[in-house]
């Protein structure tokens, strides 16, 4: 037994999306459908640009006419989708057509939510030291030597189950604009699964990320660990999450590796720098989408 899916890109970066699409377009059925949101505005010629070079039925192109956030876009690809399963895949995300028909069969099983495991793909590019496994999931990238979890970068849901039980991604988490803001997938996997819906890792099911080299500097790997402690602030699990995010920075023996403890604490201190920073702003202001601090 299996399903049609709609498959759904958001993005508001036009170069990586047009590459996205591409890739996509090589591993889905006859059946199934992509939906491309592009969070941005457009002018008119580059619109009819795009949507030129998208020559095959099976496409289905949604503008915001502004950056809304992924949360929103999400909502959006949901809402519009043609089919009872979606499977979400980031613009840079490579899958394979074997991972595409095993989501989808574990989908046709019953299986509510299912995600795969994420690979950092660095190509030429050499890791820097002050990147181990402990801090790959700054980059939607699983740790090897842990068990994987559903994340955004690549995940499928059950889209009449989210409607049944009211579930949606919460706007006030989510990228938006140049923020890093996140939460919004595991949010959302949480919210559904404790109102009963079933969910499943394909532990052995790898998709691969590819990680630019802008994402391999220590200032973006520390404001990405920034805004990890305001998301965890804007889920209500600031104290949580801080804990994990010390337990995944951390090695297993502190004593006989210094180096990654200094990591963990560098790492853990942007975590908690981001936590009192929002809780702050929450205790001015609560966060709406609507006045979202954006970080150049």
């Amino acid at each position: 037994m299996t399903v049609p899916l709609t498959l759904a890109i958001c993005s508001n970066r036009l170069p990586a999306l047009r590459a996205a699409v591409t890739r996509t377009l090589q591993v889905i059925g006859e059946d199934d459908v992509l939906v491309v949101v592009i969070d941005q505005a457009l002018d008119p010629s580059a619109e009819i640009q795009f949507e030129a070079a998208l020559q095959d039925a099976r496409v289905r192109v949604i503008l915001n006419d502004g950056n809304l956030g992924l949360s929103r876009s999400r909502n959006r690809a949901m809402k519009e989708a043609p089919t009872r399963h979606m499977l979400f895949v980031d613009d840079d995300i490579t899958v394979s057509q074997t991972v595409v028909e095993e989501l989808r069969h574990v989908l046709a099983g019953g299986v509510h939510v299912v995600g795969a495991r994420i690979t950092a793909d660095f190509g030429s590019l050499r890791r820097p030291w002050f990147l181990t496994s402990g801090q790959l999931h700054y980059l939607g990238c699983h740790d090897p030597g842990r068990p994987a979890s559903i994340w955004g970068g690549c995940f499928a849901v059950d889209v009449t189950e989210a409607r049944l039980l009211g579930v949606t991604f919460d706007e006030c988490l989510g990228r938006t604009g140049t923020s890093l803001a996140s939460a919004e997938d595991t949010t959302f996997v949480a919210q559904l699964t404790g109102l009963g819906a079933v969910a499943h890792v394909l532990q052995h099911a790898t998709v691969a990320h590819l990680v630019p080299e802008r994402r391999l500097r220590l200032s973006y790997l520390l404001r990405r660990a920034y805004w990890q402690g305001r998301s965890e602030v804007r889920r209500k699990n600031a104290a949580t999450g801080l804990q994990k995010e010390w337990t995944r920075n951390r090695p297993l023996q502190l004593a006989t590796a210094p180096r990654r403890t200094l990591l963990a604490l560098l790492y853990t201190g942007a975590v908690a720098t981001g936590t009192l920073h929002e809780a702050a702003q929450q205790v001015a202001a609560p966060y709406s989408p609507q006045s979202i601090e954006v970080h150049p």
